[in-house]
């Protein structure tokens, strides 16, 4: 047992500011007008000029007005959009001429030609991409094994086809070989082999050829070149037997890839480019933007590509889930202070589980949803009932008649020019209650505004009861 002699602390002042007050600065805002989607606040340019109209439906939207270099080094402005949005994100048009993926950030440009600016949205993420694939050597390497192996596994299934043969994922493999072999090394059938051996033998020694005149070798050199292989890929069955036998090679690719929907390596600048999206003590809704997340996939995947013929097989991994489509952001000190704090989203009546949470910082927290969700709700975790009051030093005042015993009555004392609890402490400075003392008491007080004589004990443990606070936020 340890016994400490002395000790010292430092007494913090309280400020006041608790969970109640927090929460509800979130869903009012510092000006009672709070926008719960994930934009900056733009007035309304309703009647003003077409151009300015464009700017504040972007922005409205979730985009950004960013600083933009062109490569011929002129300094302009751009909009950025990142994998999180304002408004429900539209769907990209199927790509043209077949094509499946983006195969540079140019690609990507949106030009707005009627005001001369470009939308660096999906350039951006093609960019990030590249960049975190370049900067991951686990997954470059992964990434090129999974090359090699695809353009010999192409070449044995095209070569095959070109022979007329229609192969399988076991043969191209092997193991159709490796288990034929075996069957012939088993007991029931060991005989044989030592027949085609001895046949063999004696043919060899005899200097004949056991090939048959005419007969046509298996290989497959020369009957595929660059345009075959680039056919057979594009063709259903041959990808379907490619990813089963590149299954082993496919599997960390995949893997890596299929973090990206979940956006766990995407920076946070790129998440929420403008600081004015979320800012201190705010909670915002938001949706994901599946373009976004495909141009970072076919960034990463563009790295190592030598030829056409890599680029079509980077369509065996591109089977990527989209993103969750509903997104929350909080930035508030509940995040740390409270950790433990229960919070409730809904779908309609049905409470949707978030497949991903995240904190970002310290005050940041991130929450991925499978659906869209309608409402948010946080309440403080139940630590047993206890008296007490509320963060601004008032109590509730509660119903204690039927029917709706218990219901809300509203806060007391209630004037804003009270001194709320300090007219009903002793004296002497100790910060002792005087429940029923002489003077100002509390009880007296209490019961004169329920129109009764004297609360009784029940009564009155009814009114001083500090229940978990409790907030709710409704998606715009």
């Amino acid at each position: 047992m340890v016994s400490l002699w002395s000790w010292t602390f430092e007494s913090v002042y309280d400020t006041g500011i608790g969970f109640g007050d927090l929460a509800h600065n979130l869903a009012t805002g510092p000006d009672a007008r709070p926008d719960l989607l994930l934009r900056r606040r733009v007035p309304d340019a309703t009647g003003t000029e077409p151009a300015r109209r464009e700017v504040a439906e972007r922005l409205r939207a979730g985009s950004a007005a960013l600083p933009h270099v062109l490569d011929s080094g002129e300094r302009s402005v751009a909009f950025y959009r990142g994998p999180l949005t304002a408004q429900c994100a539209q769907r990209l048009p199927p790509p043209a001429q077949e094509r499946t993926r983006l195969e540079s950030a140019g690609e990507a440009l949106i030009y707005l030609e009627e005001h001369g600016v470009f939308d660096t949205g999906y350039a951006a993420a093609f960019s990030l991409g590249r960049q975190l694939c370049l900067g991951d050597a686990e997954f470059r390497t992964a990434l090129m094994e999974f090359r090699k192996a695809a353009r010999s596994a192409v070449r044995r299934v095209v070569g095959q086809a070109a022979l007329g043969r229609t192969v399988t994922a076991g043969e191209v493999s092997g193991r159709a070989a490796h288990e034929a072999f075996d069957r012939l090394l088993t007991a029931e059938s060991g005989h044989r082999i030592g027949r085609i051996l001895s046949t063999a033998g004696a043919a060899a020694a005899a200097g004949r050829r056991t090939r048959r005149a005419g007969t046509r070798s298996g290989g497959t050199e020369g009957l595929v070149d660059a345009a075959r292989l680039r056919a057979g890929v594009a063709q259903i069955h041959t990808r379907a037997v490619l990813r089963e036998v590149l299954a082993p090679e496919l599997e960390p690719v995949a893997a890596w890839l299929g973090r990206l929907p979940m956006l766990e390596m995407v920076p946070f600048e790129h998440l929420v480019p403008d600081e004015e999206m979320l800012p201190v003590e705010s909670l915002r809704f938001a949706y994901t933007d599946p373009g976004w997340v495909r141009a970072a996939v076919d960034g990463a995947l563009s790295v190592g590509v030598g030829h056409a013929l890599d680029s079509d097989l980077n369509a065996l991994t591109t089977q990527v889930a989209e993103p969750p489509p509903g997104v929350l952001l909080l930035r508030s000190d509940l995040v740390p202070n409270w950790p433990k704090i229960i919070m409730t989203a809904f779908r309609g009546d049905d409470v949707v589980e978030p497949v991903r949470r995240a904190v970002y910082g310290h005050d940041v927290l991130l929450m991925l949803y499978p659906q869209v969700i309608d409402a948010f709700t946080m309440a403080e975790p139940p630590q047993g009932l206890h008296f007490g009051f509320s963060d601004i030093g008032t109590i509730e005042r509660r119903k204690i008649s039927r029917p709706d015993v218990g219901r809300p009555l509203g806060e007391f004392p209630e004037d804003p020019a009270d001194d709320r609890f300090a007219r009903f402490l002793r004296p002497g400075g100790h910060d002792v209650l005087n429940v029923d003392g002489t003077g100002d008491a509390l009880l007296p007080a209490l019961s004169r505004t329920h129109d009764v004589e004297r609360l009784t004990s029940a009564q009155f443990a009814l009114q001083m009861i500090k229940a978990p606070q409790f907030q709710e936020f409704t998606r715009p």
